[in-house]
């Protein structure tokens, strides 16, 4: 870094008089010339003088600048790792760049989007503004993809540039999932009202959202009448060759399904085991796509895509972030949210609470849990482990 520091010699100019060169003497011209001369010559010394007392003061300053800088630093742009964890301040240079939280866990705090160092969890840094949290990451964690919300109510899916920039990419609804295509080029989600719901993939650069698949699934209700499931949280696998949905009522009578990219050649993996009373969120890939993480009201499970191996993660009666369940980059462990009992609301409405929350790392098996406290977020908050670490 080089720090250039300006001071104007404004102060230390001084107007005098150029004596003309020596010649005759005329009778008009004083008689004390050589003293004129003299007093002249001292005014020039004086202001020389005044400029290298300036000049040493300006190196004098860039070298405490310096000093200070590189001193609270560490000779780079990271926050210090002794912020305080209750209110870490906030820093501008991460807007610019997401280089500094590669392998972090972004969450959606009281004031928007933070990410915590996992490896030191002081280290935390405020990414973007309240009322937005995250989803997931692209794969070279160049891009967030977040949502947009307003008194507990999803607006619309946002991507979060590198240089803070925030580019919308769905025009309201209720989108649920979202992931990121392997060259970051789409996303693909699941929208609609009603029994309209589909899965889609748009384009960040715009233009009409392609659609995936539908659900066609009916579900049996005990008075006779049926309806047709709804399809939510897709979740794109690692190599975009394949998409993991659920569908089913919401709140029961869920099904797991993995189809193609395109939505061909659908594959129910998890049926009965499923069809509880119970809200179904969160579906994520590992990242080296052998196992599928989603999240109930109570608990964490894990499944292979082929829907073997389901097994849960945390204990029953563990109160988890319905949203907020992530995979480690190399896919060792898994990242999730404990909301605590205590949540305020500074305007007495629900959806404005925040709770006091803990945010949990474990081995895939449940073993070795992490936990990192001083976190204050909403109910449902999510977030999103960076894969660049």
């Amino acid at each position: 870094m080089v720090l250039v520091i300006v001071v104007s010699e404004t102060a230390s100019h001084l107007s005098v008089l150029t004596p003309r060169p020596p010649g005759p003497s005329r009778p008009h011209e004083p008689a004390d010339v050589e003293a004129l001369d003299a007093v002249i010559e001292e005014a020039r010394r004086r202001a020389r003088r005044r400029r290298r007392l300036y000049g040493a003061s300006a190196l004098s300053i860039a070298a405490a600048a310096s000093i200070a800088y590189f001193g609270f630093n560490g000779g780079n742009s990271k926050v210090d790792a002794a912020a305080k964890v209750p209110s870490p301040p906030r820093s501008s240079a991460v807007q610019g760049s997401f280089g500094q939280v590669g392998g972090w866990i972004a969450y959606g705090g009281e004031d928007g989007i933070w990410a915590v160092d996992p490896a030191r969890p002081q280290r935390r840094i405020w990414l973007s503004g309240a009322g937005r949290e995250p989803i997931a990451w692209s794969s070279d964690g160049t891009k967030l993809l977040m949502r947009r919300t307003s008194r507990g109510r999803i607006h619309s899916l946002y991507v979060l540039e590198a240089d803070a920039t925030e580019r919308r990419l769905t025009a309201g609804g209720d989108p649920t999932g979202g992931s990121f295509s392997p060259d970051g080029s789409e996303i693909v989600y699941a929208d609609g009202v009603g029994e309209r719901t589909a899965i889609y993939a748009q384009r960040l650069g715009g233009g009409v959202p392609r659609l995936i698949l539908r659900s066609t699934r009916r579900v049996s209700f005990p008075d006779g009448h049926t309806a047709l499931a709804f399809v939510y949280q897709p979740a794109l696998s690692p190599d975009g060759m394949r998409i993991a949905y659920f569908d089913g009522m919401s709140d029961h009578s869920h099904n797991l399904w993995v189809a193609n990219a395109d939505g061909s050649e659908r594959r129910m993996v998890l049926d009965k085991e499923l069809s509880a009373v119970d809200h179904i969120r969160a579906l994520t890939w590992a990242p080296n796509g052998a196992w599928l993480a989603f999240v109930t009201d109570q608990s964490i499970y894990l499944v292979r895509p082929d829907g073997t191996g389901l097994r849960r993660v945390a204990s029953p009666g563990v109160s988890v972030s319905a949203p907020g369940v992530q995979w480690s980059p190399d896919s060792s462990r898994i990242a999730y949210l404990r909301i605590g009992p205590t949540c305020i609301s500074m305007t007495g409405k629900d959806e404005d609470s925040t709770c006091e929350s803990t945010l949990s790392i474990a081995n895939v098996d449940g073993s070795d849990e992490q936990v990192i406290e001083g976190i204050r977020t909403p109910p449902n908050s999510a977030i999103a482990w960076n894969p660049i670490g």
